[in-house]
Order: C-alpha cells, then sequence, then structure tokens
C-alpha cells in the first residue's frame, strides 16, 4: 500500500510562489485568490471606502506581481503581501486624504448574528460599536493599523512586526498605547459599553 504524502500548506504556498516567480500565471491565480478576501480585509479596513480598497486592491496585486521575482523568503509570502497592502494604503491615504472607518463596517451591526434582538438592544450595540469606532479612528494611523492587524486580521507579534517592518516589541509598545488611548477615550461611555 502507497501512502499519499499531503504537503504542508507552508510547502504548498512556496511552490505556488516558486511556480509564480517562473511566471505560471495559474499559481499566480491561485495566491490571489489564497489571499484577495484577506489583503482587502486589511485594505478595506484601512481606507474605509469598499470602491477605494476595490482599486487599492488591485494596484496591490500588480505590485506583488512585479515584485515576485525579487522575492527571496527573508519573511512568509503572507506577512509580505500584507505589508506591501499596508504601504500602499499609506501611500493612498498620504495623496487623498484619510477616511474614516466606522467601527460596524469592521465587527458588524449585530443584527446579522440574532435576528430576535430586542429593538432597545439592538440600538444599544448600535450605538456601542459607533462609539468605539469613532475611539478606534481618533487614533493615530500606526496605533490604529496595530489594532486592525491584531483584532481584526488576528496576526501575531512576530507577523504584525515583518508586516509594520519593526520589532516584535515596537508592536506591543504601540499596541498597549492603542488600547490605553482607547481605555482613555471610552472611560467616560463605561456605563453605556
Amino acid at each position: 500500500m502507497t501512502e499519499t504524502r499531503v504537503e504542508q500548506p507552508e510547502q504548498d504556498e512556496r511552490a505556488l510562489v516558486l511556480a509564480a516567480q517562473r511566471g505560471d500565471r495559474n499559481a499566480f491565480r491561485a495566491l490571489y485568490e489564497r489571499y484577495r478576501d484577506r489583503l482587502n480585509n486589511l485594505i478595506f479596513y484601512t481606507l474605509g471606502d469598499a470602491g477605494w480598497a476595490e482599486d487599492v486592491l488591485q494596484i496591490v496585486f500588480i505590485k506583488i506581481y512585479k515584485g515576485l521575482p525579487g522575492f527571496r523568503y527573508q519573511s512568509s509570502p503572507a506577512t509580505w503581501m500584507y505589508r506591501i497592502a499596508l504601504n500602499e494604503c499609506l501611500n493612498q491615504q498620504q495623496r487623498r486624504g484619510v477616511a474614516h472607518v466606522p467601527f460596524e463596517e469592521i465587527l458588524g451591526s449585530g443584527d446579522e448574528l440574532d435576528r430576535t434582538t430586542l429593538p432597545d438592544l439592538a440600538h444599544a450595540d448600535r450605538e456601542r460599536r459607533e462609539i468605539i469606532g469613532q475611539a478606534v479612528m481618533e487614533l493615530s494611523p500606526r496605533l490604529r493599523a496595530v489594532v486592525v492587524l491584531k483584532y481584526v486580521e488576528g496576526l501575531s507579534y512576530d507577523e504584525m512586526a515583518q508586516v509594520l517592518d519593526c520589532s516584535p516589541g515596537t508592536v506591543a509598545s504601540r499596541l498597549s498605547r492603542a488600547l490605553r488611548q482607547l481605555e482613555a477615550r471610552l472611560r467616560p461611555f463605561k456605563r453605556v459599553l
């Protein structure tokens, strides 16, 4: 009986990147399919506009395609792509100005999770999300980026450090500062939240 070897996700990803680097369009399409939604999330949450995010996503994938021949595995492909996306978002924001991202766009309104929510509770939940969203949007772009990467994308400190091109200690410091600022901004609403 012959055993079938199942490739590890990292090996599969590496094989796709190597094939794409050799010009295999199907491999690049597979990378696009694998990372499109993840990168779109980061871009949307950073920019706050769905149409703008779609445009930037296309720019990001063009940059990924052009940059693939020079990718040397100094980080994971995912981290490399997140960094390209975040850098492009920062470039776009500098050109266009920073947009507001309603926090309910990040977390949802909650209504879609429980259709039986009482109107008063749904209203209170929407208010809570608005207050939190406003507090997050008042953070500096650097602090907002660590909040999104940690709590929306679920990246580890090491992954965030690679994306942000800084040390894990700097990531921890920024996240700590962001949480302190959020706590200070949200303290007056403690009873509401």
